[in-house]
């Protein structure tokens, strides 16, 4: 006679197995992109600014290329984030047949490689499509009392209406991550409230359409009262000249 057995079974909550099925936390991961460089139409002399970021475990390494070669000019800037997550690729003073070309941004970890690319177009000022962005009114050099509103203005005109962008020391902008301290009006003006001295540096709006794109001049904020023995001369040091009236008036 064969003997009987009885065998526990284990049941294990469907939110556990699930769980367990997770990969763990921390995990090597191939790279993904979180913004990826777009085509420009820009203007002889003008800027061109390429945007690309990146994640991934470990953090990916952002490079870039020119037809199959890394970039190398005086004319081009690597610009990498604070949080290391991408860099952006400036191109200035563009030059016609010169610099157009596809730009390709490769982001590169243990775990794999991931490729895109985006192309530049460079047009002559006299020889410009109907509708071409126009920078109406450009930023100005501006200094505020810390903890108070700056706003830096900015208007523009074209054909279909162009969309108003930000770059501060030559990276975007991103009003997202301010809490709301930082927003971009409905005028295209960028308002930075409770000013601290992060927000001091060199500012351009850029306006954009299906016609291409232009950069308005830089213009300089500084905060006045920022760290102790703050002065526009001291300040000048490190972003270009505040002006001289604002030289004689605070030194």
């Amino acid at each position: 006679m064969v003997p009987n057995f009885c065998i526990p079974v284990l049941t294990v909550p469907a939110a556990i197995l699930c769980c367990l099925m997770l990969p763990l936390a921390g995990a090597d991961s191939k790279p993904t992109f979180m913004k990826a460089p777009e085509d420009q139409i820009g203007i002889s002399g003008g800027v061109a600014s390429f945007v690309c970021q990146a994640t991934g475990e470990p953090k990916p390494r952002i490079t870039w290329m020119k037809k199959g070669k890394k970039v190398s000019s005086q004319r081009f800037e690597v610009i990498e984030f604070d949080d290391g997550s991408g860099s952006v690729l400036r191109i200035q003073p563009l030059r016609v047949h010169r610099d157009e070309a596809i730009y390709e941004c490769t982001a590169t970890n243990s775990v794999g490689e991931i490729n895109t690319s985006a192309k530049l177009t460079v047009l002559e000022e006299d020889h410009l499509p109907a509708g071409f962005p126009t920078i109406d009114m450009g930023p100005q050099l501006k200094v505020v009392e810390k903890a108070r509103t700056a706003t830096m203005l900015c208007a523009a005109s074209g054909n279909p209406d162009p969309e108003i962008s930000w770059f501060k020391d030559f990276l975007p902008v991103d009003t997202a991550t301010s809490n709301g301290r930082i927003k971009q009006l409905r005028s295209g003006a960028l308002q930075i409230e409770n000013s601290e001295e992060s927000d001091q540096g060199k500012y351009e709006c850029v306006a954009t359409n299906s016609a291409g794109t232009r950069y308005s001049a830089p213009a300089n904020l500084y905060v006045r009262g920022a760290s102790p023995g703050w002065s526009c001369a001291r300040a000048a040091v490190t972003h270009g000249p505040c002006g001289v009236a604002g030289a004689l008036g605070w030194l």
